[in-house]
């Protein structure tokens, strides 16, 4: 049973939004420390975490090098990681770099595993740098750069099973109507007759007769029968992109400067859906619940940097990247459809829909500062660098101008959950004639101040590569692999013992491939 998605237009009040996706996000997971903040909906520092927890990225040789690059320069991946490495441009330069992504899914759901595959394909990077001779004695080179890179990929699918004999969703429905202190009179009036819409998921849960009014007071589920077999998919997609104008300067070979504007653009888009059927039904056959958001943003950051020549085989290299001020749009619907038992009850139509919310607001990125020191081996035989890199997130902000005190909770949430972090990246690079092999090492430091509650910790990520180079072309090919692990709620009960919790473990490869000539 698939649902369809209907769109439509519509505007509300701030403190509606942020109550009805706070819903949205208690259904389907989005890992969230609103209950612990007593935040007044979503803590949206999740979503600021998710967006800009970016690890290694770039060209192939960047990314098999393990993104080691702020002291090395002559490659389009420093607009991004240290601008000043433009000024060791000698030639003009295009390339591109796709990135084939394949990733493993571990999913366990009531003493149940499924396991799923999904792979994807973008674009990195792609751009041209445009290398001149200076002006003067002591501005050797100049260069400008533009280009295009992925930040951050947000594809992942996962599906979960299992047979459960404590709860339904239902049971969340009719706990959230009753907490909420509402008669079933103004339920009805969250229902539009004409559009066929409701306002939330509490009442599109009870216009599909999920659950019923208890003559004391209260809601209770009207299927009462176990066991319920639960089906769930959760799909994931869209990522992180920055356009860039770049510009680096070469004073004496020996001082390299260079700053970099990026427009970054935010495209995310989540698909959830919950199926339940009843062998045992007295009301049901069976429903499916499906939720859908959608996030676009945009915004603008700077970055400046500086190489310094040590020796003639050593360099030290240090960059900054201010935060980025996002502004972002986000959409959101739930639908359901229904499958009722014969002379149940009557309704019009089986599948129903809440009206699509919009809300904007702003996502302050962390801020990033880059320190690296490189080493030529004797000969030029090959190269070795380490880079450190300090990550903000403590400084992250989220912003509603029109809701202050909203804003202040998001921004005392994130003070409260994250902490700053610290990345190592080191890598090398050995060189046989015009072939290359490479080889890097990432510590990723873990943002959380409370990382067991989130089963999260620092990851340690290898990386490989290898290349040809000549004086006219390059090719270049990296790998990495990633593990994580992570959890995910389909929905919450009062009481603990009758929800479970999906234990997810993730392993994913990605292969990066580097074109290039030079002009």
């Amino acid at each position: 049973m698939l649902l369809a998605g209907i769109f439509l237009s519509f505007s509300n009040t701030n403190i509606m939004k942020k109550l009805i996706f706070g819903a949205f996000v208690l259904l389907f997971g989005i890992q969230s420390a609103f209950a612990q903040l007593s935040l007044n909906g979503h803590f949206y520092g999740e979503d600021a975490l998710k967006f800009y927890s970016f690890g290694n990225n770039g060209t192939a040789r960047v990314q098999g090098m393990g993104g080691a690059f702020t002291a090395l320069g002559g490659d389009q991946s420093s607009v991004i990681i240290n601008p000043a490495g433009l000024g060791f441009f000698n030639k003009s330069e295009f390339s591109i770099t796709p990135i084939f992504q394949s990733s493993n899914t571990t999913a366990g759901y009531i003493s149940n595993t499924d396991k799923l595959t999904s792979s994807n394909l973008r674009i990195g990077q792609i751009g041209a740098v445009f290398s001149n001779r200076g002006v003067g004695t002591r501005k050797k080179r100049t260069a400008w750069s533009f280009s295009y890179n992925t930040l951050a990929n947000f594809s992942s699918d996962y599906t979960y099973s299992g047979s459960n004999n404590r709860s339904s969703i239902s049971d969340y429905f009719a706990e959230k109507a009753t907490a909420r202190g509402i008669n079933s009179v103004d339920l009805n009036n969250e229902f539009d007759t004409n559009t066929r819409l409701a306002d939330n998921s509490t009442a599109l849960a009870y216009q599909a007769y999920l659950f019923d009014p208890l003559d004391g007071g209260g809601y209770i589920s009207s299927e009462l029968s176990t066991p319920v077999n639960q089906v769930g998919n959760v799909s994931e997609a869209g990522n992180l992109g920055q356009m860039n104008v770049g510009y680096g300067i070469n004073y004496d070979d020996k001082t390299y400067i260079g700053g970099t504007v990026g427009l970054q653009s935010l495209n995310y888009t989540q698909l959830t859906d919950l199926t339940e059927t009843f062998p045992n039904g007295q009301v049901f056959n069976g429903f499916i619940f499906s939720d859908e958001l959608l996030v676009k943003g945009s915004g603008l950051n700077l970055s400046l940097g500086i190489i310094t020549k040590l020796t003639e085989n050593v360099r030290l290299g240090a960059s900054i990247i201010s935060p980025t001020a996002m502004k972002i749009r986000e959409t959101y619907t739930s639908g359901i459809k229904f499958d009722q038992k014969p002379n149940t009850f009557e309704s019009q139509e089986q599948e129903l829909y809440t009206v699509p919310n919009d809300f904007n607001y702003k996502i302050t990125s962390p801020l990033r500062a880059n320190i690296g020191l490189s080493a030529f081996l004797p000969k030029k035989m090959g190269v070795v660098s380490i880079d450190a890199e300090y990550v903000g997130y403590s400084m992250m902000n989220i912003k509603d101008k029109q809701d202050l005190s909203w804003s202040n909770d998001q921004k005392r949430g994130v003070q409260s959950e994250f902490k700053d972090a610290i990345n190592i990246k080191a890598g090398g690079e050995l060189r046989f004639g015009k072939a290359r092999v490479r080889a890097g090492l990432n510590y990723l430091g873990d943002p959380r101040k409370n990382n067991q509650a989130y089963n999260s910790k620092s990851a340690l990520v290898g990386t490989f590569g290898a290349g040809i180079r000549n004086n006219k072309f390059f090719a270049d090919i990296s790998y990495s692999r990633t593990s994580k692990q992570f959890a995910f709620t389909p929905y919450t009960v009062s009481n603990a013992t009758d929800y479970e919790s999906v234990a997810l473990k993730q392993s994913t490869g990605t292969v990066g491939i580097s074109f290039g000539t030079f002009f």
